[in-house]
């Protein structure tokens, strides 16, 4: 389902074609909803917020398993800032019962909003082997054991919410990101869902973010997804997707 090029067709009806009856909606900004009656409503509220916002839309990737599938957005503002966006599609037959939209408002506004964390539930994250020893470096804040994990032959980047223009590459400006994203120490995220694609070699992991270092903050909701080597099992890619802000407190 073409997710954002039907909102800003205006095309809600068909995009209510594609959705289950009792479908959930978690929009970014926008809110909340369940079933298409009060779907339809959000649906048009996400078409007014993005429609004067947006130049141009390019899919970046898309990549599923058997219970979801993930369509990632690059979309060029009118302010020529760019605005990374990532729907997540829950599969339920040949329609989707629930959509969940991802991104930073910081290259439209230039500030942030609060998103709420999405689920309850917590799981164990078992795979790729690579994502998780990454994970278990930035729990503990450790630059040395997260950079273990990287590719660097096959030019790993990291790429914050806010959009390309906060790019890192290299080892040494990689070494020198996660010096300063652990300068108060670790960020141990707790997850929810996660989506693999083997055959493509991508991996996102839905999460809330509430303890960045010594701080603690209300709770709010982020996916991050990282291309791999299937060879290697390295990271070759990390893309952030959220609008965390450590100045909500608890």
């Amino acid at each position: 389902m073409k997710f954002i090029e039907l909102i800003l067709k205006e095309d809600h009806r068909g995009i209510l074609s594609h959705l289950t009856e009792d479908v959930e909606l978690n929009l970014q900004t926008v809110g909340v909803s369940k079933g298409k009656a009060s779907g339809i409503v959000l649906l048009k509220e996400q078409t007014e917020y993005l429609k004067n916002e947006i130049n141009e839309v390019k899919v970046f990737k898309q990549f599923e398993d058997e219970k979801h599938l993930v369509i990632e957005y690059d979309i060029l503002l009118n302010n020529t800032f760019d605005l990374p966006l990532v729907a997540i599609m829950t599969k339920d037959g040949d329609k989707y019962s629930s959509v969940r939209t991802y991104h930073s408002v910081y290259p439209i506004t230039e500030g942030h909003v609060f998103r709420a964390s999405i689920f309850t539930d917590l799981i164990e994250l078992t795979e790729p082997l690579e994502v998780v020893k990454y994970f278990e470096g930035i729990t503990i804040g450790s630059t040395e054991e997260t950079m273990k994990t990287l590719s660097f032959e096959d030019d790993v980047y990291f790429r914050e919410p806010a959009g390309w223009r906060w790019n890192h590459k290299t080892e040494k400006g990689l070494k020198e990101h996660f010096n300063h994203f652990f300068g108060d120490g670790g960020v141990p995220l707790k997850f929810h869902n996660y989506v693999f694609d083997r055959e493509v070699g991508t991996f996102a992991g839905e999460y809330t973010c509430d303890v960045w270092g010594s701080t603690t903050f209300k709770p709010q909701a982020g996916v991050s997804i990282y291309d791999i080597n299937k060879e290697t099992g390295k990271i070759t890619g990390i893309r952030v997707y959220d609008n965390v802000d450590t100045s909500y407190s608890d």
